[in-house]
C-alpha cells in the first residue's frame, strides 16, 4: 500500500480539498499504521508549548553577540597571521634575490632581461615548430592516427577528471 501522499497530506500544514479529505478519511480506516501518525500529530498539535524562562531572549541575544565577537577576533587574527605567514614566505623565498638586488642591482637588471628574452625566443620557437607540425602532420600522418589520438586525449582527461572527482570525495570523507 502505497503511503506517501496520505503521510504528505497528514504532516502538511496546507488545508486539504474536499476528496483529499474523503481519500484520507477512508484510508484512516483500513491503514493502522497512518491512523496512528494521525493520533500522534493531533496529539502533538493539542500540546501547549513551554514558554522561555524569564530573560531568556535577552540572555540568548547577550551570548550570541558574544560568540560573534569572538568569532570576528579570531578571524581577524587568523587573516594577520595568513598575512605575515605570506610576507615571510616570500621574503625568505626572494631573499636571494634581495640581496642580490641590494648588493648590484644593475646585475640583476641585467639576468632578469637576458632571462625574458630567453623566454620569449623560445616561445617564438615553440609557435614556429608547432605551426609547422601542424601545417605538415596532417599530409605526412594519416587522418585515423589523428583520430586515436584525439579520442586517446578524451580517454585521458576522462579519467583524469573521474580521479579528481573521487579524490574530491575521498577528501569530504565519503
Amino acid at each position: 500500500m502505497d503511503h506517501r501522499p496520505f503521510e504528505d497530506w497528514l504532516l502538511a500544514e496546507e488545508p486539504l480539498t474536499t476528496q483529499q479529505k474523503r481519500a484520507l478519511a477512508a484510508h484512516l480506516q483500513v491503514c493502522p499504521s497512518c491512523s496512528a501518525l494521525a493520533e500522534v500529530n493531533l496529539s502533538l498539535r493539542a500540546v501547549r508549548q513551554a514558554e522561555p524562562p524569564a530573560g531568556f531572549v535577552n540572555r540568548f541575544q547577550v551570548r550570541l553577540e558574544a560568540q560573534r565577537k569572538a568569532m570576528r577576533r579570531r578571524n581577524v587574527l587568523g587573516f594577520v597571521l595568513l598575512a605575515v605567514s605570506a610576507v615571510v614566505l616570500l621574503v625568505g623565498l626572494t631573499w636571494p634575490a634581495l640581496e642580490a638586488a641590494v648588493e648590484s642591482p644593475v646585475d640583476l637588471l641585467g639576468s632578469w632581461l637576458a632571462s625574458l628574452t630567453n623566454l620569449w625566443a623560445s616561445l617564438q620557437v615553440l609557435f614556429h615548430a608547432g605551426s609547422v607540425l601542424l601545417r605538415v602532420a596532417p599530409g605526412f600522418v594519416p587522418g585515423y592516427l589523428w583520430m586515436i589520438l584525439l579520442f586517446a586525449f578524451t580517454g585521458w582527461s576522462a579519467v583524469w577528471v573521474l580521479s579528481l572527482k573521487k579524490a574530491a570525495k575521498v577528501l569530504q570523507g565519503v
